[in-house]
C-alpha cells in the first residue's frame, strides 16, 4: 500500500508548502465532480514531490499557496494530461504555471497511441492499475480510503514516466519541441462553461426535426438547463437528449403517456414530468420559428468548394509530413488549424501568425504552408 498523506485542513496544508519548495519537481492530478454536478469543482489535488504523496482535500483547504510554487520556473510540474488539470487549478487560484512536462503528451510524441496512464503505467512498470473510481462522486464526503489509495496511485508513477519518456524524446530528438508544446499549453486561455441557448443545434438528431418539433426541443432543452443549475447536477442526468429527441418527435404521445417512452423512469415521472410536460405545451403552443440549420463554422465560407480544396491539399501535406518525421498528423497541426489556414490562406508570417498557429509550429512549418498555398495559386 503506498503512503500518503491526506490534508484536510489549513494547518497541516501550510506545513507541507516548505517541502513542495524544496522539491526540484512535483507531480500533479486531479479529482472533481464533472459526472455528478452541473458547476464542475475541484474535489482532490494529488501531489507527488520527491519525499511524500500528498493528497489535499480542496473542499475544505484553501489552497492559494501554491500560485507561487506552481509559477516556480525552477520546479518541474509533471502532469498526465495538463490540459484537463491546470483549468480545474486555475478555477480556484488565479496564477499561472511554467515548466510543465505533460507525459500523456511526451508519449504521443514518442509515437505511442495508447497513452493512457494506465496504458504507460501497464506498458513501463507492468503494473495494471485499478480504474474502479475514474468515474466515482469525489464531491462525496468522507472520501473512501480505497479511493485515496486510488488518487495517490495516479501521481506515483509520473517521475518515472518522466524519466523515461525523456530519454526517449531525446533519442528522437524531439525533446526541444515536446517543451515547446508544453510551454504553449500553460499559456492556453480556458473559457468558463457558459450555457448556450442555442446549443441544442449541434445535438446529434436534432436535423431530423421538423419546426413544430424544434419549438418542442428547444423549450425541453431550455428549461432542463434551468433545472440542472438549481439542482446543481448535470444536464444528462436530468434527461438526456437522445428521450428529449423522441418526445420532441412525439410530443402529443409525450402528453398523453409520458412513462412509454423509454429513459423515462419512475424517478424522472416523479421529480421532473411537470416542467416536462409543460415545456411540451409552450413548445406545441409557441408561434414557429423558421428556424436555420446550424452548421459547422467552415460550411459558412462563401467559397466552401475552393476551401475545402485547400484544406485537403493541406491535409495531404501533414499526411507527408507525419510520415516522414514519424509524428501522429495531430502533432503537426490539427484539423482545427488546417482548416483556419484553409479558409484564411495566409500570404506571409505575420498573416500566419494572426491566426493563432502555435509560435514553434510556424517556426518549423511555415515555409512549406506558405510555399504550398502559393504554389497551388490559391491564396487570396
Amino acid at each position: 500500500m503506498l503512503r500518503y498523506l491526506f490534508i484536510e485542513n489549513t494547518e497541516n496544508f501550510k506545513n507541507i508548502i516548505s517541502n513542495l519548495k524544496k522539491s526540484p519537481f512535483i507531480s500533479i492530478d486531479t479529482e472533481s465532480d464533472s459526472l455528478y454536478s452541473y458547476y464542475e469543482k475541484l474535489c482532490l489535488l494529488q501531489i507527488a514531490s520527491n519525499e511524500n504523496i500528498y493528497l489535499i482535500d480542496t473542499l475544505k483547504v484553501e489552497i492559494s499557496e501554491l500560485k507561487e510554487i506552481f509559477a516556480d520556473k525552477r520546479i518541474r510540474k509533471i502532469f498526465h494530461s495538463a490540459d484537463s488539470d491546470m483549468p480545474l487549478i486555475k478555477n480556484l487560484i488565479e496564477g499561472e504555471f511554467n515548466n510543465i512536462f505533460d507525459v500523456m503528451l511526451a508519449a504521443k510524441y514518442c509515437g505511442i497511441y495508447r497513452c493512457g496512464l494506465a496504458n504507460l503505467i501497464e506498458k513501463f512498470f507492468s503494473v495494471k492499475l485499478n480504474k474502479k473510481y475514474q468515474k466515482a462522486n469525489w464531491g462525496y464526503r468522507p472520501i473512501m480510503t480505497e479511493m485515496l489509495e486510488y488518487a495517490a496511485m495516479d501521481v506515483y508513477y509520473l517521475k518515472n514516466l518522466k524519466d523515461i519518456l525523456i530519454t526517449e524524446l531525446k533519442k528522437k530528438n524531439l525533446f526541444d519541441e515536446f517543451l515547446s508544446h508544453c510551454e504553449y499549453i500553460t499559456k492556453i486561455t480556458h473559457k468558463k462553461y457558459e450555457f448556450d441557448p442555442e446549443g441544442y443545434f449541434n445535438i446529434n438528431g436534432f436535423k431530423y426535426l421538423n419546426q413544430r418539433q424544434i419549438s418542442v426541443f428547444r423549450n425541453l432543452y431550455i428549461k432542463r438547463e434551468e433545472i440542472a443549475q438549481k439542482w446543481d447536477r448535470p444536464p444528462f442526468k436530468i434527461i438526456s437528449n437522445e428521450v428529449m429527441l423522441k418526445i420532441s418527435q412525439n410530443p402529443q404521445e409525450a402528453l398523453n403517456n409520458l412513462k412509454s417512452f423509454k429513459g423515462i423512469s419512475d424517478y424522472i415521472l416523479q421529480k421532473h414530468s411537470n416542467w416536462i410536460l409543460q415545456a411540451i405545451k409552450d413548445g406545441l403552443n409557441s408561434e414557429i420559428i423558421n428556424y436555420e440549420k446550424k452548421k459547422k463554422p467552415y460550411i459558412l465560407d462563401k467559397d466552401i468548394t475552393k476551401t475545402h480544396e485547400i484544406f485537403e491539399k493541406l491535409r495531404s501535406w501533414r499526411q507527408v509530413v507525419s510520415k516522414k518525421r514519424n509524428l501522429f498528423p495531430e502533432l503537426i497541426l490539427n484539423n482545427e488549424q488546417l482548416w483556419k489556414i484553409a479558409r484564411n490562406r495566409p500570404q506571409n508570417h505575420q498573416e500566419l501568425k494572426s491566426l493563432n498557429i502555435p509560435e514553434f509550429k510556424i517556426k518549423i512549418y511555415e515555409k512549406e504552408i506558405l510555399e504550398l498555398l502559393s504554389a497551388s495559386k490559391i491564396t487570396n
